[in-house]
């Protein structure tokens, strides 16, 4: 017997109901497409999400559906991100999109001189800071979610983070 999105699978106890894991992940979700270099990320989460809901009556384990969600979203993320480079060679005809409200938020001095220097870092020490330490997830998490060993995610942290020492200053300022 299978689970409606509405309700956990029997066998699945503990487990988010399909609704609940979309009140609950929906913001942290989109924070990472966004950081992650998604110019449009609502609309990634919104499709994890329907890619999820599309599955969820055949999901043997409900419980590691979060784990599902990052990964896609890392993925559409890294999808949208590729696709953004091809369309910015070419001329533009019509005028940006305007700002979401949520990117207007983060667009104070920290954190647009934060993200540059985010962008400048290669995309998986980028990836794995942003998995770390804005959704605060363990090295294990961050493993699965990148398809890595736990090793490679201590070493790109590591790497990442003199990076981001070497760009941003090693000061309480910021200030080399």
């Amino acid at each position: 017997m299978s689970a409606s999105v509405g309700e956990s699978a029997p066998g699945d106890l503990g487990a988010p109901t399909f609704h609940d894991l979309f009140r609950e992940s929906f913001g942290q979700l989109t924070r990472l497409a966004h950081l992650l270099g998604a110019d449009d990320a609502e609309n990634v989460v919104q499709e994890a999400f329907v890619k999820l809901h599309q599955r969820w009556d055949t999901l043997a384990d409900h419980t590691r559906v979060s784990g599902y969600l990052r990964t896609t979203v890392v993925n559409m993320s890294r999808s949208r991100t590729r696709h953004l480079r091809v369309v910015r060679r070419a001329p533009q005809e019509r005028p940006p999109d305007e700002l979401s409200a949520e990117v207007t938020a983060l667009a104070n001095w920290e954190h647009r001189r934060l993200r540059e220097v985010l962008a400048r870092l290669p995309r998986r020490q980028r990836e794995v800071l942003v998995l770390r330490y804005w959704l605060d997830l363990s090295t294990a998490a961050i493993a699965e979610t990148l398809g890595i060993s736990p090793g490679t995610v201590k070493a790109t942290t590591h790497h990442a983070i003199a990076n981001l020492r070497k760009h941003l200053g090693d000061e309480p300022g910021g200030e080399g």
